[in-house]
């Protein structure tokens, strides 16, 4: 799979703005003979406030962390998630950009894994608790994520997410940029 094709495959939903945001990795190889193209893309995405963020790992596969700004900030202000959010150690009196920031920068770590990069992505903030008391076993329905709580909206939500990242690549096929794709996309959805 080619770079273009793993972000649209993986990054589609947020680049599209249905889902605050997406978690997926690339080998360090694939993405050091694609760098330039985040930089190019950064300018195309940044008036929609959409953001391709590369998270370098030491002996490690690259972490992509695509996101929608306003829909990620509004996933954030919800009181339950920053609550959660305060109890995990996030500076969520410090606004936004800081508990991005102290995401990325526990994802860039060395650490066992921060499992409320759930919420973040826009999972159900039950199912994210209920995945790390249960260390991930006993869920109810297994898709993008771990469902322990309403499997028949999480699965409707799972099946808007399938249908955006095949639309985005068969957009991809025909030759569209990635973000060509995305905004295409994203508008056939609003219209």
């Amino acid at each position: 799979m080619s770079f273009d094709e793993a972000v649209i495959h993986c990054g589609a939903p947020a680049l599209c703005g249905i889902k605050p945001s997406c978690l997926f990795s690339i080998r360090k190889e694939v993405y050091d003979e694609s760098k330039y193209k985040l930089r190019e893309w950064h300018s195309a995405f940044a008036g929609d406030k959409k953001y391709i963020v590369a998270v370098p790992r030491r002996n490690a596969p690259v972490l992509f962390f695509v996101y929608d700004k306003n829909l990620l900030e509004r996933q954030c202000g919800d009181c339950c998630i920053r609550r959660y959010l305060k109890e995990k150690g996030y500076p969520v009196e410090a606004g936004f950009q800081a508990m991005l920031s102290e995401l990325l920068h526990r994802l860039a770590g060395e650490k066992s894994f921060p499992h409320e990069v759930g919420v973040f992505l826009g999972y159900p903030l039950e199912d994210v608790v209920l995945f790390e008391k249960r260390a991930g076993g006993n869920c109810r329905y297994a898709g993008f994520w771990k469902v322990y709580g309403d499997v028949h909206a999480a699965r409707k939500q799972m099946e808007r997410y399938k249908i955006c990242s095949a639309g985005c690549r068969e957009l991809l096929k025909k030759g569209l940029s990635v973000p060509l794709a995305a905004k295409r996309y994203a508008k056939r959805c609003v219209e």
